[in-house]
């Protein structure tokens, strides 16, 4: 039988297309956190939140405990400083180590942002599988916030395995047709020539959804390294 192929994944454009039988080993750090005891029960929860697994605690002090585990390298970059320190009202700090072993087996989904149905490649973002759902609707909200409207509708969606799994619109600008050269509206009885201008103004937002460009801020890209609600 064949042997397996072991590839190091660096860019997400190189992650197996859905359908693909194949296993992750996920990178995982030891993380060492100094806090005041009265916020042991919210740290607990937080590593935990995190995938935190191995978990100890030790007195420091009769104030301040040391609370260590193993977690995801993936789940350290993404906001964990800010909400350990939202936790504890400031008063914890971290740091991190090589864990041992360095790598586990780990049930990872990679998630592709969709705009106007095409895939935007530096959106997409890997997280654990239970929890792909919840944070592709953070990120496709958190899109519907920050880009920028457009003469035609924008589409969000998220897909994972094979699969749409989150989905937000931004409307539209309406440039009403109706007025031209200006402030000059169309005369008042011309029904019929109003519903054709109207008519081929929809065509044309439909024809600019197909073919429309989304100019991505860096609060885009925000939107998927902060994954928080």
């Amino acid at each position: 039988s064949d042997l397996p192929m072991i590839e190091v994944i660096e860019d997400l454009i190189q992650w197996p297309p859905a359908g693909h039988r194949f296993k992750v080993m996920e990178p995982v750090v030891e993380v060492r956190i100094l806090a005041p005891v009265d916020y042991a029960g919210n740290i607990l929860e937080l590593i935990k939140r995190k995938r935190g697994f191995k978990m100890e605690t030790k007195p420091v002090d009769e104030h301040t405990w040391l609370f260590t585990a193993a977690m995801p390298w993936a789940d350290v970059v993404t906001d964990f400083h800010d909400e350990l320190k939202t936790t504890s009202a400031g008063y914890a700090s971290f740091d991190v180590s090589a864990a041992d072993p360095p790598l586990v087996e780990a049930n990872l989904t990679k998630v592709d942002i969709m705009l106007n149905g095409e895939v935007v490649d530096p959106l997409a973002f890997v997280c654990h599988h239970d929890v792909a759902q919840s944070q592709a609707r953070v990120v496709c909200q958190k899109l519907q916030g920050v880009l920028p409207r457009q003469q035609f509708v924008t589409v969000i969606q998220a897909k994972a395995d094979g699969k749409i799994v989150a989905s937000e619109r931004i409307r539209a600008y309406r440039k009403d047709v109706l007025t031209t050269g200006g402030s000059k509206a169309v005369g008042g009885g011309d029904i019929t020539r109003k519903k054709k201008l109207l008519e081929k103004q929809k065509k044309g937002k439909k024809r600019q959804q197909s073919t429309g460009r989304v100019t991505l801020s860096q609060a885009a890209f925000n939107s998927v390294i902060s994954r928080s609600s």
